[in-house]
């Protein structure tokens, strides 16, 4: 099955349950609302869409315009070709879709954001980001995903209300949609909508524990929070809007859940009895954010999502400096789990230069050089989590701490080898560099190991300059100064690519594939693992290159479509297009991959090769 996730309006981040049933006699609007407090709820939802230039309404009317039930929409806003160059002919209709007469496969409307459940008024918010899908029983697939939203940096989205004393989210939400398990089996081999498959949706998060492992609170009005969304304050709870973040105050919210990007979701022992998570989890993150540069920010988290309950857990074992996805891999142990975490590593909107300097105040690297401000600065990273301990490595049961989550160590890929290590020399090399070199082919490969860095997660909230973030610029193995992290260009380079997604081997092996910005990627095999006696001081590892960042053009198959709106194939990635006042065109027109925003390692059919969904 393909499916297509699009957006739309706005809508309801929550909205209250309603009766089974209507009132058993007519009664007007107002008599109906006296009598009951979840209609209540609605309309104040309803009418709360409105702004000081907007009348209720107006916005009343639009609503009602727009409203419709999930899986309704069947239009596209993906496109086979420009519709220019559709063949046969067709015009274009504002809310129609293009050319749908794909080469190589079929594509459906699952849902679209604005849709909303008929049931109880649920609407779907935000721009569609990380997803999951999962068996809820043995007659209902559930799809849960997030938006990745900005708050009042960009856009805000309507609030979600969680915990006992209400405390409220904008910015990305994390929804879940259940459909009929055999209606979704048929769904691609008929012409119906997805509106008569859906059985429910809603919210999944309805709890959130912060790093302290404490229920988040409403935001006090005189600037500290006993029990706050630390992503938003400094270690004490303070701060927030005034001194910490570099934007504005969310207009009706606590806090600000910024931009979860990528997800995945990790089903209980899906690596074989005993092997992996505990529960059945919706592993998420918030990517990056705008901080005060100064201050005393403590970083962004990973959130998992235990699916059965709803209650969504910070997790500061990944280190704080954000994340793009992080994905479990099997490591074939059922003691411990293994995560492979990738991303930015300190994407914070500072000043770099003074960050660095604030650091080194502290204290050099152990080397006695200098450290550069951690953005981008980080190779492939592991995670080893041991089950059934808290952050203090003491038996305990919680949910992060029977999942592996509270307990472990991080590790990076580290190498000396010759033309793949950072060369002073060259300032061309590390791992970008050897990506980029003429002639990279699939299948060369860089021998290292994965080794733990000087920093473990305690529980303890901090601030960013004590996080994990700045120790891959440290030397990994005591015994041999000539092996460093394999990041983008050394441990100085400030301009390298990020880490951008990652996929667990769909085999089960120890091994996951990576992906850049820079747009190669390739596989990271650590078969060699041996948790026996515990955390290993080194792992070795082997890097299999599938895509370095070069031309690949001759590698795409347009199938007779993929026309752009000015007459040229689409054989190049634009990341940069533009039209100035006399006509002049300027275009990146890159020939390689491009910041690859969405991968996976996909199962083979029978008697196939494994795929890639990029």
């Amino acid at each position: 099955m393909i499916a297509a996730l699009s957006f739309a309006t706005n809508g309801f981040a929550s909205a209250p349950t309603t009766p089974d049933s209507c009132p058993p006699e007519s009664m007007d609007l107002l008599v109906y609302l006296n009598a009951q407090s979840s209609a209540v709820d609605f309309m104040t939802n309803v009418l709360h869409m409105a702004d000081h230039t907007t009348p209720a309404a107006t916005v009343m009317a639009e609503m009602m315009t727009n409203f419709k039930p999930i899986g309704s929409h069947t239009q596209h806003i993906c496109e086979a070709t420009d519709i220019l160059y559709a063949d046969p002919a067709m015009d274009p209709v504002d809310g129609q879709s293009g050319d749908v007469n794909y080469p190589y496969g079929d594509i459906k409307v699952l849902l679209t954001v604005g849709e909303y459940l008929p049931s109880n008024g649920y609407m779907l918010v935000g721009v569609p980001d990380g997803m999951g899908a999962m068996l809820k029983d043995d007659s209902t697939v559930r799809i849960v995903f997030q938006s990745e939203s900005y708050g009042p940096m960009y856009y805000e989205s309507y609030p979600f209300i969680v915990n006992p004393d209400g405390a409220s989210f904008t910015g990305s939400h994390v929804m879940y949609v259940d459909y009929d398990r055999d209606s979704l089996a048929e769904f691609m081999s008929n012409g119906r909508s997805a509106e008569g498959m859906v059985k429910d949706a809603g919210n999944l998060i309805e709890s959130v524990y912060n790093l302290k492992g404490n229920l988040v609170e409403q935001r006090s009005e005189d600037g500290c929070t006993t029990h706050p969304h630390y992503s938003n304050t400094d270690p004490e709870g303070c701060g927030m809007w005034e001194n910490i973040m570099n934007t504005g105050t969310p207009t009706d919210a606590d806090w600000l859940m910024q931009s979860l990007c990528s997800a995945h979701l990790e089903e209980k022992h899906q690596w074989g009895e005993g092997i992996g998570v505990e529960d059945d989890l919706f592993i998420t993150n918030e990517e990056w954010t705008r901080y005060v540069t100064g201050s005393n920010y403590t970083g962004i988290p990973a959130h998992v999502i235990d699916i059965a309950t709803k209650a969504s857990y910070a997790a500061g074992v990944f280190t704080l400096g954000g994340f793009e996805k992080i994905v479990e891999v099997n490591c074939g142990h059922p003691d411990y789990v293994c995560f492979s975490p990738s991303g930015y590593n300190g994407a914070f909107s500072v000043d770099g230069t003074s960050e660095a300097a604030r650091k080194n105040a502290m204290g050099k690297r152990p080397d006695g050089t200098d450290y550069v401000f951690p953005q981008n600065v980080c190779p492939a990273r592991l995670y080893i989590g041991k089950k059934g301990y808290n952050a203090k490595g003491e038996p305990a049961t919680d949910f992060l701490s029977r999942n592996g989550l509270a307990y472990g160590h991080l590790y990076g890929f580290a190498t000396n080898q010759a033309g793949a290590a950072y060369d002073a020399s060259n300032s061309d090399s590390g791992r970008d560099g050897w990506h980029k070199t003429e002639g990279r082919a699939n299948g060369d490969t860089v021998s290292g190991a994965f080794y733990p860095i000087d920093w473990q997660w305690d529980g303890e909230v901090k601030t960013f300059m004590h996080d994990g973030s700045w120790s891959f610029q440290h030397k990994p193995d005591s015994t041999d100064s000539t092996i460093e992290f394999w990041n983008p260009y050394g441990n100085d380079g400030t301009g390298g690519k990020k880490t951008e997604h990652n996929s667990p081997d769909p085999y089960g092996g120890a091994r996951f594939m990576q992906t850049s910005t820079a747009g190669y990627f390739g596989i990271y095999d650590f078969a060699g693992i041996d948790l026996s006696s515990g955390f290993p001081e080194k792992i070795p590892s082997t890097y299999t290159n599938l895509q370095g960042e070069v031309d690949i053009t001759a590698q795409i198959e347009l199938g007779g479509k993929g026309m752009k709106a000015n007459g040229e194939p689409q054989l190049t990635n634009s990341d940069k297009y533009s039209v100035a006042d006399d006509g002049t065109i300027t275009d990146s027109a890159k020939v390689t991959f491009e910041d690859i925003d969405g991968f996976e390692w996909l199962p083979p059919p029978p008697h196939t090769h494994s795929h890639l969904g990029v």
